[in-house]
């Protein structure tokens, strides 16, 4: 379980980034050396992050721009076909909120292909990899909850950050004069 939190955290945090591609490393080790389970771990880890921001632009649609919603449909293709790098763009426009999200979200799905004893014989990640699973429904499942999880967190840190008061009010403004003699 340790494991399939740190692969987690570490796919989701910089979706494509120096991170990333360390756990995507050792995930082609393993494939290398046959230990299919952290192999089937990385493949939702690596899904989770498009999937889960395709996702809440669908489910929260008053949080996003409709170019964000629009881009939410990309970000949902990409995750099926297994490129972190569609969630980028939602991180790049709200790295607090986003990064954080994708990270849970990341770290429940591959948690839950670990305790579905899922097995992955390819070194790649998504839907697309299907075939090649042992394990589907396990598989599927944990897509599903990484993305259910990701976009939840996201939709309620933006929820959230709508209710806090950004304007400062006049009477708050403190004025003050310097004079050079």
């Amino acid at each position: 379980m340790v494991l399939a939190i740190i692969m987690g955290l570490m796919l989701a945090f910089d979706m494509g980034g120096p991170v990333n591609k360390v756990a995507y490393a050792f995930m082609l080790i393993c494939v290398s050396q046959g230990v299919y389970s952290v192999v089937a771990i990385a493949a939702v880890g690596i899904a989770v992050p498009p999937l889960g921001m395709g996702l809440a632009t669908l489910i929260g649609r008053k949080y996003f721009t409709a170019e964000e919603r629009e881009t939410g449909k990309a970000a949902l293709v990409m995750g099926c076909v297994g490129v972190t790098e569609g969630a980028i763009p939602f991180a790049a426009a709200d790295p607090l909120r986003v990064i954080p999200a994708n990270m849970i979200g990341a770290a429940s799905g591959c948690v839950t292909a670990a305790l579905m004893g899922a097995q992955c014989y390819a070194g790649w990640g998504g839907l697309i990899v299907l075939p090649v699973v042992q394990g589907k429904l396990g598989f599927v499942a944990a897509l599903l909850v990484g993305a259910c999880v990701s976009a939840a967190c996201v939709i309620l840190l933006k929820a959230f950050a709508k209710k806090k008061p950004t304007d400062v009010a006049a009477d708050d403004e403190l004025d003050l004069d310097f004079e050079i003699n």
